[in-house]
């Protein structure tokens, strides 16, 4: 039984929107069409896709586990016609780049700038989210390249691209032992602002390679909110360099002796796999690390 590419194409978007009205509008198609393709690709694979309410479509544990398979056929048809257009001297395609905060702000505007300016028939969408957000995107075909922070899992391809200080973020009035840094055994007994899981993997790598007990009252996602947080003086922060660029806070910022960093790599699957395009943009986004004076990986 032949399902074909718009099927497909219907299935991802759908899933993605998590709306029929929603995919429709980004395909194109009325949203009768959109429910009758979905229909008929059950009926197709004999299970249920979507669990359907009032607040929209959600996947089946059925359609969670298809759905990465899908993606691969598309992301291949994407492949090829890359390809072809490659063949023929047309720089065109599509790169899905996820990334978090932090890198959305600082380095992903120049990145996307500089990119358009050599290749602009190519189409760039980023996502943004949290570590474990990226790393989920890679593995499920949502994203081409993403920005994580290493150790990396087993199965995806990293390039090391930069080594990023953790600095240990106080009130004003904080006074350390040393002037121009802190060490981890004069912050023990604080009480520290944290982020959601998967939101401080370094901090939580710092806390358990010291075997810090932590001492909260304070959650917070946004990094933001949690230097405001520290500004009025409800805790201290332990947050990467790069975060903390161009903050005008009234707080204290020290690195940690001996020094703590955070390793920023670029992540895909295996790199045979990706498009032109994405090849293009792997190797753009070294370059800028490159070019920026980003790479101190030498340096530690």
């Amino acid at each position: 039984m032949e399902m074909s590419l718009l099927s497909y194409s219907v299935f991802d978007t759908v899933a993605e929107q998590q709306s029929f009205l929603k995919a429709a509008e980004v395909l194109n198609l009325t949203p009768s069409a959109i429910s009758h393709s979905i229909a008929n690709l059950e009926q197709q694979l004999g299970v249920a896709l979507f669990i359907r309410d009032r607040t929209g479509v959600r996947l089946t544990l059925e359609g969670k586990n298809l759905l990465p398979h899908v993606r691969a056929v598309l992301n291949s048809e994407e492949r090829l016609k890359q390809e072809a257009a490659h063949i023929h001297g047309l720089e065109k395609g599509l790169v899905r780049i996820g990334t978090y905060s932090s890198i959305c702000i600082h380095w992903i505007p120049e990145i996307v700038k500089s990119f358009r300016r050599l290749f602009p028939e190519i189409k760039i969408i980023i996502f943004q989210g949290g570590y474990e957000d990226v790393v989920g995107w890679i593995k499920s075909g949502a994203i081409d390249l993403g920005f994580i922070s290493l150790p990396a899992e087993e199965n995806l391809t990293v390039t090391p691209l930069t080594l990023d200080p953790l600095l240990c973020v106080t009130p004003k009035d904080f006074r350390p032992q040393h002037p121009d840094y802190v060490t981890v055994a004069e912050i023990k007994d604080m009480s520290f602002i944290l982020q959601r899981d998967d939101y401080m993997k370094e901090t939580k790598a710092l806390l358990h390679k010291h075997q810090l007990s932590v001492h909260s009252q304070f959650y917070s996602i946004d990094d933001q909110s949690i230097v405001a947080m520290v500004e009025s003086g409800l805790g201290i922060a332990i947050l990467p360099q790069l975060v903390l660029t161009k903050n005008y806070a009234d707080v204290g910022m020290y690195p940690f002796k001996p020094a703590e960093y955070r390793t920023i790599g670029l992540a895909s699957l295996k790199k045979q796999y990706l498009s032109p395009a994405s090849l293009k943009m792997y190797d753009h986004i070294l370059d800028y690390v490159e070019k920026s004076g980003l790479n101190n990986l030498n340096n530690q």
